[in-house]
């Protein structure tokens, strides 16, 4: 149950940073890409009232009547769509003189019927004044007096020689409708990105979790073990006192005996297939590997032997020879010289060189200098 708790809360709490991390980071994009949107329309609205209105001057440089001009330029916008841009014209009384719906030619714009701010200049003039002045604008128009108009962007051009007023609009509820529709999409990309990337990682934690939590249980095991073990072994200890009093003393005549016992002058090796016999005093080192006894002399002559360190030690001489650990014996004649090591230990360098390291343990450091000593 914890662990299904534990599983919940962690894929939570992903889910809520990348989520977070997400909104905030779609809302700054919705917001620069609609400020380019309204750059990129305020540009392309610019551009394109310059090049009609250098169009125009070019057909009545070619001599082309006034109303022969109005009158193609009103044939090509005729009709278009006026819902998202267009493009009219007025001059500079305010009057259109084109316009894709034929019904507003020659209607006059209103002094109070709009205001535009311009982009250069931060400054809001009526659409009647920048018409009257003939200057060239591009800005947001607004319709303080009809809320239900949209605002526009809106780029005014002069033609040269005339009092023809070219302009671009371009529908800002389209824009942000677009712009919305697009937001929309890409906030649900991004909520799928979320839940894809949120159910990735809680996997990959899980996964992660799942292999420590296994290292985990397998202490946890082991230590039980130990514990009971050591309750065990407490158990034994505390009812048998009088067993190990009687062991004690077994040990005690085990070790008289032991010391009593006349050291072997020469042992019976092998090497291959010859049986040899070696002086004790020719060994340099004992050593066991893999369950092999190996009988190492001074000039490192390598010789095999069936009997066991405990065996081998209970036939050489104990001032000569010591027990180093479970895998070597040395002789003293062998050590050159003695280096402290790690953790109260002590470090044997012998030669020949056995190629292992041969170590004393702390329990048994104070043994060894007193059989040095001797």
């Amino acid at each position: 149950m914890k662990k299904a708790r534990l599983y919940t809360l962690t894929l939570t709490g992903i889910s809520i940073v990348v989520l977070i991390i997400s909104l905030i980071s779609s809302s700054y994009l919705y917001l620069s890409a609609k400020e380019k949107l309204c750059n990129s329309k305020l540009e392309s609205g610019e551009r394109e009232v310059r090049e009609i209105s250098r169009l125009l001057e070019q057909q009545l440089r070619s001599g082309l009547s006034k109303d022969q001009v109005i009158h193609n330029l009103q044939i090509s916008i005729e009709n278009t769509d006026i819902k998202s841009d267009f493009i009219c014209m007025y001059n500079k009384k305010g009057i259109e003189l084109c316009h894709p719906n034929p019904a507003l030619i020659g209607v006059k714009i209103q002094e109070n019927n709009s205001q535009v701010n311009g982009i250069s200049n931060q400054e809001f003039k009526s659409l009647s004044t920048v018409l009257e002045q003939g200057e060239k604008i591009g800005g947001i128009r607004t319709f303080p007096n009809d809320p239900k108009r949209k605002s526009e962007i809106i780029n005014i051009n002069p033609v040269a020689g005339t009092d023809w007023m070219v302009a671009s609009h371009a529908n800002l509820s389209v824009l942000e409708e677009e712009l919305s529709d697009l937001y929309l999409q890409f906030v649900l990309s991004l909520f799928l990105s979320t839940v894809f990337i949120s159910v990735c990682s809680y996997l990959m934690i899980r996964v992660i979790y799942r292999k420590y939590e296994r290292v985990f249980d397998l202490e946890k095991e082991d230590l039980n073990y130990r514990v009971n073990e050591l309750q065990v072994l407490n158990q034994q200890l505390n009812s048998n006192q009088q067993k190990l009093q009687n062991l004690a003393d077994t040990t005690l005549k085990n070790d008289k005996s032991k010391e009593s016992e006349t050291p072997k002058k020469r042992i019976l090796t092998y090497h291959k297939d010859q049986l040899i016999k070696l002086d004790i005093e020719e060994i340099a080192y004992i050593l066991l590997d893999m369950g092999i006894t190996y009988i190492y002399t001074f000039d490192n002559r390598q010789y095999n032997s069936n009997n066991s360190l405990d065996e081998v030690m209970k036939w050489m001489d104990q001032t000569i020879f010591y027990r180093a650990n479970r895998q070597f014996i040395v002789n003293i004649s062998s050590i050159s010289s003695i280096v402290l090591y790690g953790n109260n230990q002590l470090k044997l360098i012998i030669k020949p060189d056995p190629k292992k390291e041969i170590i004393i343990s702390k329990n048994k450091v104070a043994e060894f200098k007193n059989w040095i000593d001797q």
